[in-house]
């Protein structure tokens, strides 16, 4: 169970998060929408541990990640909207940097991302569909039960889209948590529930809401 209750951010003097509560069960997966700057990057930036809030707790399966750090790196893997990646490095040492090495599930995972071919090219010669695989398998080195999404079809092609919402749906099924942030119309619709975000509070929107065009009226 992910918890955040009451999280709030400011920077300078802009309330940028206000009151942010909401909770994702096991097998879950959570869409946040909104508007370009309305506070998705910086939440996410805080769920992962990137950034800290000003006011409020998180909850990862009980444990508090705000006051021991560790368990942002063991419970949540976390794929920012800029990339991850070493650009000069192979997609194998890329893997070696976050810890993917020789465990079988580490070659299952090396297999689930369609990475083997490509272990000895470097990240920079790779189409943003295959960086985007790639950083998703390093986010998944130590197979946190938490995975953190920001915009992760971003500029991607639809073979590439339908590829991840496929394996997002599969972490699911293995009882993994997904929170995304995302403008992606499937994405929204595939989820199990949307979390609007507009003037830094957040609310859910019902299933009749989750249509594009009633969130884009609201938005």
């Amino acid at each position: 169970m992910l918890e955040v209750s009451n999280i709030k951010k400011r920077y300078r003097r802009k309330n940028v998060l206000e009151h942010i509560s909401f909770h994702v069960g096991c097998g879950e997966s959570v869409t946040i929408v909104g508007r370009n700057g309305c506070g998705k990057t910086t939440l996410m930036q805080i769920l992962a541990g990137a950034t800290p809030p000003n006011e409020g707790e998180l909850r990862y399966f009980g444990k508090d990640p705000l006051s021991k750090k560790k368990y942002f790196h063991k419970l949540c893997g976390y794929v920012p909207q800029e990339l991850p990646l070493m650009e000069e490095l192979s997609v194998k040492d890329n893997l070696r940097l976050w810890g993917v090495g020789k465990k079988k599930e580490d070659k299952e995972l090396i297999h689930e991302f369609q990475l083997e071919e490509l272990m000895q090219v470097t990240a920079a010669k790779l189409s943003g569909g295959m960086k985007r695989r790639l950083s998703i398998a390093c986010a998944l080195a130590e197979w946190p039960p938490i995975l953190l999404l920001d915009e992760p079809s971003t500029a991607l092609d639809l073979y590439s889209k339908e590829s991840i919402r496929s394996w997002i749906k599969k972490y699911c099924e293995m009882g993994g948590i997904v929170v995304m942030a995302t403008h992606d119309e499937k994405e929204i619709l595939s989820s199990d529930r949307c979390l609007l975000m507009k003037e830094g509070r957040l609310r859910e929107l019902s299933k009749e809401e989750m249509d594009i065009e009633d969130i884009k009226r609201i938005l």
